[in-house]
C-alpha cells in the first residue's frame, strides 16, 4: 500500500508541477527554473538515500516529482532553440541520448540495488544532478521583456486622433 501511494505522490506532484511551470519559466527563466527544480530534485534524493521512515521517504518522493516535472521539456525547447543545427537534429539528438539512458538507467540501478542496497541507487543519482545544476544556465536567461523595439514602440503620451478624412 506504502509503495502504490508513494507512487502516485510522486506521479501527482510531477503532474501538478508541470502544469504550473510554463507560468514560471515565463516569468523567471529557464534556467533559473531549471537550478530550483534541480535543487528540489537533489533534496528529495538526499531525503530517499538517508530517510529513517516510509512517511519521510515519501516526502522525499514528492520532491523528486516535483524537481523531475519540467526538466526535460526545458531541455527541449533549449534544444530546439540553438543555431548550431537545425532545430530538429538538436532535439533528435536530445531525445537519442534520453532513450539511450532510459534503456540503460533501470538495469544499472538494479544491479546497484541488487549488490549494495535500493538507497545506493538513489545515492547514483547525486552526481548526476550536481553535474546538470553546474550546466543549468545552458537552458536560456530571462527572455526580454518587449520584442518590440524602443523606436518602434507606440508613445503612450500620443493620443489616438483621427486622422484627416476619418470621421
Amino acid at each position: 500500500f506504502v509503495a502504490g501511494l508513494t507512487v502516485a505522490l510522486f506521479a501527482f506532484s510531477q503532474a501538478t508541477t508541470r502544469f504550473f511551470a510554463d507560468r514560471f519559466v515565463d516569468r523567471h527563466s529557464p534556467s533559473g527554473v531549471a537550478c530550483v527544480l534541480l535543487a528540489t530534485m537533489a533534496a528529495g534524493v538526499l531525503i530517499v538515500f538517508f530517510s529513517p521512515a516510509p512517511p519521510v521517504s515519501m516526502l522525499g518522493f514528492a520532491l523528486l516529482g516535483i524537481g523531475s516535472s519540467a526538466i526535460f521539456p526545458l531541455a527541449i525547447s533549449a534544444a530546439a532553440q540553438r543555431t548550431d543545427r537545425p532545430a530538429a537534429i538538436n532535439v533528435a539528438a536530445l531525445s537519442q541520448i534520453s532513450f539511450i539512458a532510459f534503456l540503460l538507467g533501470p538495469p544499472l540501478l538494479g544491479f546497484v540495488s541488487d549488490h549494495w542496497g535500493i538507497r545506493s541507487a538513489y545515492g547514483i543519482g547525486i552526481p548526476f544532478i550536481a553535474l546538470s545544476l553546474l550546466t543549468a544556465g545552458s537552458l536560456g536567461r530571462r527572455p526580454a521583456k518587449s520584442a518590440v523595439p524602443a523606436d518602434e514602440a507606440p508613445d503612450p503620451a500620443r493620443k489616438m486622433l483621427p486622422q484627416a478624412g476619418e470621421a
